[in-house]
């Protein structure tokens, strides 16, 4: 199991008690129905180096502030 999140970690994550899954990915891979995000999103930017277990603040493009919670790395 990775350590941390890189581009193309699939990742399992908890938004306001939602789980959601994902993959952070290049931006010529980006396909948002599938959750493959990009990097450069606010969202994989914020991601990006984190681990297991940490709480993470997101300022999305709209200037909303949401915490994720990173469950699983894979």
């Amino acid at each position: 199991m990775p350590k941390e999140i890189t581009i193309g970690s699939k990742i399992i994550i908890e938004i306001n008690g939602q789980i959601k899954n994902l993959q952070i990915v290049g931006s010529a891979d980006v396909d948002v129905n599938h959750g493959k995000i990009s990097y450069l999103s606010p969202i994989g930017e914020s991601l990006l180096g984190r681990k297991v277990g940490e709480i993470v603040e997101v300022k999305l493009a709209n200037g909303k502030v949401i915490k994720t919670r990173i469950v699983k790395i894979y």
